[in-house]
């Protein structure tokens, strides 16, 4: 195991040596250009820090190099099995160091710059990844699949993931485009709004989110604003809810008080499962479907043969 607690002391002390050594020989040079292309060979011991991270790493079939991930990350099954490093707001900086990666990716975070700043002055790379909208997992995975010489797999994911976008925006073309309210919090109601990729994926599916002209990410809703917008669909995930056949009633009940709301009125509330639709990774190929079935189920019916 390399000693990381010396790290920052062999980089002076590599530093002056360096400066003693000019004017070694040619065997020297070919030495010191043998050691620099080693160090730029690809991490084999990487520490995820957010569960998206760790779908991506695993679709990318890196999950043999992956050593450590966050308390949160149990997608695929193999993941659970990995040592945790603390959750993805709270990551306990003696875990990660303990496991010796060479390489560390989390999501931007600024009250974890001193952390990352730590582990660059280890010698451990960071890579910092926002995954706010869908360019972002797309930059995402290539930013990954470049530093892990994963090239060609990356580019596979990233299309089959355009693929499917393009697949549901042919789906539902042409078809009236339905108003939809999607709830990331309950009691107070939190809705996804203008930036992040569930509006987007609002809009591939054929919809217009309510909280398009929100200031905020994810804005909080009264409920006089919610009647006053007037949703069509109404998305909630198993965030908040259990999605089993009872909670599905609870969930209409909860709402049936508001029988102005057209999704109320039509029996358009439809709950999905968090990780489909609310973790920006290789599984919203199965996400943007289900959405586009609850917005526009019509389109996913039988074609009737004319007689």
């Amino acid at each position: 195991m390399r000693m990381r607690s010396f790290a920052f002391c062999l980089i002076v002390a590599g530093a002056a040596l360096s400066l003693l050594s000019c004017g070694n020989s040619e065997d020297t040079a070919a030495k010191a250009d043998s050691e620099s292309f080693e160090a730029t060979t690809y991490p084999r011991r990487i520490v995820s820090m957010a569960p998206s991270i760790t779908e991506v790493l695993y679709e990318l079939g890196l999950g043999d190099r992956v050593i450590g991930v966050s308390d949160f990350c149990d997608y695929p099954p193999e993941a659970r099995k990995k040592p945790k490093i603390g959750g993805v707001v709270n990551p306990n900086m003696e875990a990660v160091v303990a496991l010796d990666p060479d390489l560390v990716i989390a999501l931007p975070n600024v009250t974890h710059e001193s952390l990352f700043r730590t582990f660059r002055q280890l010698g451990i790379k960071v890579l910092t990844l926002p995954n706010s909208t869908l360019e972002d997992l797309f930059n995402t995975i290539r930013a990954i699949s470049e530093e892990t010489s994963t090239r060609q797999s990356g580019g596979e994911l990233i299309g089959r993931l355009n693929a499917k976008f393009s697949e549901m925006s042919e789906r539902v073309e042409g078809r009236p485009r339905r108003k939809v309210m999607f709830i990331v919090g309950v009691d107070p109601l939190f809705v996804a709004g203008p930036g992040t990729f569930i509006d987007e994926l609002i809009t591939i599916c054929g919809g217009v989110n309510i909280a398009a002209d929100s200031l905020s990410k994810y804005p909080q809703l009264g409920i006089e604003q919610v009647v006053s917008k007037g949703p069509e669909v109404i998305i909630y995930t198993s965030l908040n809810f259990e999605l089993t056949p009872e909670q599905e009633v609870k969930a209409k009940q909860l709402w049936s008080a508001y029988p102005s709301i057209p999704a109320v009125r039509e029996d358009r509330i439809h709950g999905l499962v968090a990780d489909y639709v609310t973790l920006a990774g290789p599984r919203l190929v199965v996400g943007v479907e289900e959405m586009a079935r609850a917005i526009h189920p019509e389109a996913f019916e039988p074609e009737k043969r004319s007689q």
